[in-house]
């Protein structure tokens, strides 16, 4: 799939980029995140997407209607957003951001 960034500084990140300001993750969360990046780039279709356990691919609710999240891991996720691209029939992954889950 296209994995694009809505997000620059996450964008940065996965590119190995210096990101301005005090650094937001440690980094096993910003290895972790690249691995999951790199997962979303190897598939196919988002029921690929739901066939890999540890991603445990959801649909969000509430504000984030319209949202999805992926497992970075047991505290991160990322949400995103798929869209449909017109010209080359494949999905889009919109990366929007990097939450810790439980804060």
């Amino acid at each position: 799939m296209i994995v694009k960034f809505k997000n620059l500084s996450l964008q940065k990140l996965f590119e190995g980029e210096d990101v301005p300001g005090k650094p937001k993750y440690d980094k096993a969360v910003i290895i972790k995140f690249k691995k999951t990046i790199l997962k979303l780039q190897f598939v196919n279709s988002i029921t690929e997407i739901r066939q890999q356990k540890g991603l445990n691919f959801e649909s969000l609710k509430g504000n984030l209607k319209g949202y999805f999240s992926v497992k970075v891991d047991y505290n991160y996720r990322l949400i995103l957003t798929i869209e449909k691209d017109k010209i080359e029939i494949s999905e889009i992954i919109l990366i929007h951001f990097l939450t810790n889950h439980y804060q």
